[in-house]
């Protein structure tokens, strides 16, 4: 081998130093590889989420320690069933009348945000057209049944409109307003 000479150039004098991030990253591997395996006392911990191999237990029966009275006869059980059946029989519905039932359906909160959602041209659920498609009926059955409602549409329009349709409608004809005399 050749021999080479010195250059006089200085380098660097020390080692170089490293920025943080890169002294960060190299602490990280660093821990990273020390720690390999599994973790100390992880067989003795009985309450641990990691178990490898190990089987998974029953799901827990709902009844365990349930507090409800059990009956240890038959006809005490019949007797208990029958007695809730006839509890829950008596509901009583409120019967509105016809003016207050549409008093209701027009101040309900839930059927005007529906509509208000509809004329912005929002899509409405399942459940909601449901909704809204049997509250409608509802109402106009109401307003048919008290005598609200108005069949004459075509009195809320312009009375200009009345002679524009005419006009629109009536077949014209331009010969029949052609002078024949003017052709010269």
């Amino acid at each position: 081998m050749t021999r080479i000479k010195k250059a006089r150039t200085p380098g660097r004098i020390g080692a170089r130093k490293e920025n943080r991030e890169t002294a960060e990253q190299g602490r990280e591997r660093k821990r990273k590889a020390r720690r390999k395996g599994l973790t100390p006392g992880s067989r003795h911990n009985v309450g641990g989420d990691n178990q490898g191999g190990k089987a998974s237990k029953a799901p827990k029966d709902p009844r365990l320690g349930s507090r409800k009275p059990v009956a240890l006869v038959q006809e005490d059980a019949t007797r208990d069933t029958v007695a809730a059946a006839k509890a829950v029989a008596p509901v009583k519905v409120r019967k509105l009348t016809p003016e207050q039932e549409l008093d209701a359906l027009e101040n309900d909160d839930r059927l005007n945000t529906l509509l208000d959602r509809v004329e912005a041209g929002d899509k409405l659920s399942k459940d909601d057209k449901v909704w809204l498609d049997r509250t409608l009926a509802r109402h106009q059955q109401l307003l048919e049944q008290l005598g609200l409602l108005d069949d004459e549409d075509e009195d809320d329009a312009e009375p200009g409109d009345d002679l524009w349709d005419r006009f629109m409608d009536a077949e014209l004809d331009p010969a029949q307003y052609r002078d024949e005399e003017d052709k010269s």
